[in-house]
């Protein structure tokens, strides 16, 4: 078995960690950033890191639509100093250099690497450009508001795609996921077809009750093969401001869905080589997003009410919480440090 340290120098030759954020209501606190990486196994420490900022535009009222790039002027006023934040989580950086579509900083302390957008790219675009400052054959994509609720083995998943051609890109699961194999194949015969068929390729290989067919292509974190992704971003179908997802991803449940026949559906799907890892068969999971987190502690907060007068029953400060999610995102520790 290999040690940590050695799995650790493998693993900076092979994988390199994108994380896009944008104008988040948090701003400037790099608290959201700091729970992604801290969710991270420690096995990837010493792995390349490459942040992208997106860039914005300005909300004529007061309230905006993060998902398109348009913010309201006060968190246009706190964005710069969220990126210097971000940035000083790594110690000191260096001096800005440019290239056509970002400012570039590095890290003096850490293999990472800085893109500050000078336009508004999207979700898609930030992971484009970044695919152009890394070295390594594969990326774990991360956005910035989802984080893993536990370890999965990601050496063993990187080595399986590197050493098996069926296997370009590995998912995880997340709550709307759970049991996908059930819930996906009682959709479409051909998804039990390819789920069937997907597991006899993998038969008597690591791991191969773990892995099964992934029919989307989800943005939330994933390891994928930067070939692969070279590939996808040449066919033009993406624009900037896009999400994967909703351009490319549909592009492939559609080329699926719409074949003549089960087995021609099968051999689409295998030309992506999407997989998911699908751990106690479905019902655990392992990634998650925050706001679905900050749901949960909302929910407490409301079920602890009634024990308000006893401190020793009630594990949360109770306070007059606005019904805007929003609040959460910003306000969500001092709850829960209380």
């Amino acid at each position: 078995m290999l040690s940590q340290i050695h799995e650790s120098s493998i693993l900076s030759d092979l994988l390199t960690i994108i994380v896009t954020t944008s104008p988040v209501p948090s701003a400037p606190s790099s608290d959201l950033i700091q729970k992604i990486l801290a969710s991270l196994p420690s096995s990837l420490s010493k792995v390349p890191v490459i942040i992208t900022f997106d860039n914005f535009t300005v909300a004529s009222d007061e309230s905006g639509r993060l998902k398109k790039g348009c913010i309201p002027q006060d968190l246009a006023n706190r964005y710069s100093v969220y990126i210097e934040n971000v940035q000083r989580l790594f110690g000191d950086f260096s001096c800005l250099s440019y290239d056509e579509e970002s400012m570039i900083s590095t890290s003096l302390d850490r293999n990472v690497t800085f893109l500050i957008s000078k336009k508004r790219n999207g979700f898609a675009f930030g992971v484009k450009n970044a695919l152009n400052y890394v070295k390594t054959p594969y990326v774990m994509i991360l956005q910035h508001d989802w984080i893993f609720e536990f370890h999965p083995p990601i050496f063993d998943l990187l080595s399986i795609l590197k050493n098996e051609d069926e296997i370009q890109y590995i998912g995880f699961i997340a709550r709307m996921s759970l049991n996908y194999e059930i819930s996906r194949g009682h959709t479409h015969p051909y998804y039990r077809y390819i789920f069937l068929q997907s597991r006899n390729i993998r038969l008597d290989r690591p791991f191969s009750n773990d892995l099964i067919a992934c029919l989307h292509w989800f943005d939330r974190p994933h390891l994928c093969s930067v070939e692969t992704y070279r590939r996808i971003f040449a066919m033009s179908l993406i624009k900037r401001g896009d999400f994967i997802e909703d351009t490319f991803g549909i592009e492939y449940m559609q080329s699926i869905t719409n074949s003549l026949t089960k087995e021609a559906a099968f051999e689409k799907w295998k030309q992506w080589g999407a997989w998911m890892y699908y751990p106690d068969n479905g019902k655990t999971i392992t990634v998650r997003h925050l706001h679905d987190i900050i749901h949960l502690q909302q929910q407490l907060i409301y079920e602890q009410a009634g024990n308000y007068d006893d401190p020793l029953r009630c594990p949360v400060k109770l306070c007059n919480v606005p019904e805007s999610p929003l609040w959460f995102l910003s306000h969500y520790l001092l709850l829960i440090r209380f």
